[in-house]
């Protein structure tokens, strides 16, 4: 089954943001670690990289609660217990984190 041009596979959920709000205003933690991850040309090797730690889950393997959990800096138990829902930041634009709203 594929999905319609312009979704994005998450967590096993399909979702559509506008693509500019992704970069403009990321909501989940896992996200902005992406974002802080690109090399920029306006950054003369001024500092390193950021870097995610922790190990993509085998797809054999995927942990009980969210994805994300052993590579999210803002992980709790509640993250390894339960997959959290989505919750729309603003019309269009879904996230599924439990601690979102606290570092906006």
């Amino acid at each position: 089954m594929s999905a319609p041009p312009g979704l994005a596979r998450r967590s096993g959920r399909h979702t559509s943001p506008p693509l500019r709000r992704i970069f403009d205003r990321p909501a989940h933690p896992y996200t902005r670690g992406l974002l802080a991850s690109i090399p920029r040309l306006d950054n003369v090797r001024k500092s390193r990289l950021a870097t995610i730690e922790g190990l993509v889950p085998s797809l054999h393997e995927m942990p009980k609660g969210c994805r994300f959990e052993n590579r999210c800096p803002l992980a709790t138990e509640v993250c390894r217990q339960r997959q959290p829902a989505l919750e729309e930041v603003e019309p269009g634009h879904l996230v599924a984190c439990f601690h979102w709203k606290e570092h906006p």
